[in-house]
């Protein structure tokens, strides 16, 4: 058997229903394999693309997402899209071709062999989890059944096969028609009985619990037994970006999403409680900000993580660290009753906090907007945060998320310009009826031909097109830090924009623009009840107010000092005192 041939019906059993790629000289033999076991193939048009889409399709699916390129430039085309696998811990098998076997640099002092060949694995090392550059035909298969394995053990990430061409088109001798062996069972983390029973101590003494849920709490297991948990304690939480959706919006318990740009009403509610339990999270900088030395000073803090790294590096002092599955951690308290020093159960105090109520003006306000189109949502639905600034804040500050519908991005890196491909990635796991994308007009240009895929897949997508004459999340740095010298973010300053109505139509998409804030009502029912691809346009002020982060004030010597996250800009005179003290 063709050794891609063995590719596609490996991966065909292992339930990979979807493969993202672009078509290259190094890898045509892949693709034609898939071709021909009827794997689902969509060919974007751009590496990064296709990384960015695996990566969208398998937080979709919690399954792994696989993803093709070539040689050289469609090799290094991808690493933005890998890195967001790996920062955001999803499981992804990453395909390369390669020259030759004999026409490598691999081990050679020089910079280049063969025809667009590079060292790649070198390159995506500190990216992976597993690398591997295959050049011998007998290795394959293993290698491929121990990279399957490597990416969704422990915590979740990418991996990488550098495969050379005359390796791709050998023959090998494959005997069983069952590819994938019967997989031994993961050896779990003995769980730290020890140390929850701390824990266990804590909340039953605790006032104002909290839990912080993170990435690491995003797996079917952990989702059932979260829900279970919440079911039975009733304790509020709040959330990272990349786990905002992991219940409803309107969920009592759910008081939103914390960190420097997360909810006012949910930084609140952490820095009122007198004990935080993170759960999949180890609360980087942009949860925290700077002062992670001051983060809830006056509270008991827990970590629960299965990276060990991850514990040793913390930059917030926690008092119990645990290096263990989340799993461990929800199955020890489920067998446990806990009675809690008080009754907890109004939250509305903080909840009221995180919905962002602009001025009404002619203009339409972008955010205004993306609140009432997601309040109205009823089919299944996957919202597509781009990670441009001012889409990324609008859509977890501002979005609805409904029973049953999701939030992606890659929220780690938070590049501009992915929004177009995870959409891709979302749809063709066809987990959603329909995708709404909020991406930015800078971002919108950076991978613009992702619109070609979408039409010609005619994708159920609303775009939301935020144009705001340039970047506006960037304006606002320059405003509060250079005092409005614009350079590089608006079109007086050295930045152009094309008219996006005479593109889009080009792409052969459907085009609706907005301009005036009393046809929102008017705009929304013609979004919802299009099927198939559609952009709005939404012109907004270039100077539309930010939504709630972290806020700097300015001493007299012309520094700039942060404030802590219990104080977001734009401050408020009275802090919120808690209903339940």
């Amino acid at each position: 058997m063709k050794l891609t041939d063995v590719f596609a019906k490996y991966i065909k059993q292992l339930g990979i229903k979807q493969v993202f790629g672009l078509q290259g000289g190094a890898v045509v033999h892949f693709f034609d394999s898939l071709e021909k076991f009827n794997v689902n193939v969509t060919y974007n048009h751009h590496e990064e693309s296709s990384a960015l889409a695996a990566t969208a399709y398998a937080k979709a699916t919690q399954n792994i997402g696989c993803a093709i390129f070539t040689t050289g430039p469609g090799s290094t085309n991808a690493i933005t899209g890998l890195m967001a696998a790996w920062q955001d811990s999803v499981p992804c098998i990453f395909i390369s071709g390669q020259a030759r076997s004999t026409h490598v640099s691999y081990g050679k002092k020089v910079r280049q062999v063969g025809t667009q060949e590079v060292n790649i694995c070198d390159i995506v090392k500190p990216l992976t989890k597993y690398t591997k550059f295959i050049n011998k035909k007998e290795n394959f298969l293993s290698e491929l059944s121990k990279a399957a394995d490597i990416c969704t053990k422990g915590r979740p990430g990418p991996v990488w096969l550098d495969v050379a061409l005359d390796i791709q088109w050998s023959n090998v001798d494959i005997k069983s028609k069952n590819l994938i062996k019967k997989k031994k069972e993961i050896v779990k983390i003995k769980p730290k009985n020890k140390e929850y029973l701390k824990v266990y101590k804590y909340l039953k003494s605790a006032k104002n619990p909290i839990l912080i849920i993170g990435a690491g709490v995003k797996s079917k297991i952990n989702e059932q037994l979260f829900k279970k948990f919440t079911k039975k304690f009733n304790l509020p939480f709040t959330t990272t970006w990349n786990s905002a959706d992991i219940e409803p919006t309107s969920f009592k318990n759910h008081l939103g999403i914390i960190g420097m740009s997360g909810q006012r009403g949910a930084n609140k509610a952490v820095f009122n409680s007198d004990l935080i339990i993170c759960l999949g999270t180890h609360l980087s900088i942009p949860h925290t900000t700077t002062l992670y030395d001051k983060y809830v000073p006056n509270a008991k803090k827990v970590i629960v993580n299965i990276d060990k790294n991850e514990l040793k590096h913390a930059n917030v002092k926690f008092d119990i660290k645990i290096n263990d599955y989340v799993e461990n951690f929800f199955k020890f308290f489920l067998r446990r009753k806990i009675k809690f020093k008080k009754d907890i159960k109004n939250f509305d105090n903080f909840k009221r906090l995180n919905w962002y109520e602009p001025k009404l003006e002619k203009k339409p306000n972008s955010n205004k907007f993306i609140n009432s189109l997601t309040k109205e949502v009823k089919e299944k639905t996957c919202i597509i945060a781009d990670g441009g600034g001012t889409a990324l804040y609008s859509a977890f500050q501002s979005s609805h998320i409904n029973k049953g519908n999701k939030l992606i991005c890659s929220s780690s890196i938070s590049s501009m310009g992915t929004g177009l491909a995870e959409t891709i990635g979302v749809y063709k796991s066809k987990k959603f009826k329909r995708c709404i994308c909020i991406i930015g007009d800078g971002s919108f240009l950076m991978n613009i031909q992702d619109l070609q895929t979408i039409v010609q897949d005619k994708i159920n997508v609303i775009i939301l097109l935020v144009n705001n004459n340039g970047y506006l999340a960037i304006r606002h740095t320059q405003k509060e830090f250079l005092g409005g010298r614009y350079y590089g973010t608006h079109p007086k300053f050295n930045l152009t924009l094309p008219k996006f109505e005479k593109i889009i139509k080009s792409f052969g998409a459907k085009y609706i623009r907005l301009k005036d804030s009393s046809d929102s009502n008017k705009v929304i029912k013609k979004l919802l009840n299009n099927k198939g691809p559609i952009i709005c346009e939404i012109l907004t002020s270039e100077n539309q107010p930010s939504l709630f982060k972290q806020g700097y004030k300015k001493n007299f010597n012309n520094t700039f000092e942060p404030q802590p996250l219990s104080e977001m800009y734009p401050f408020i005179e009275k802090p919120i005192s808690n209903t339940n003290n």
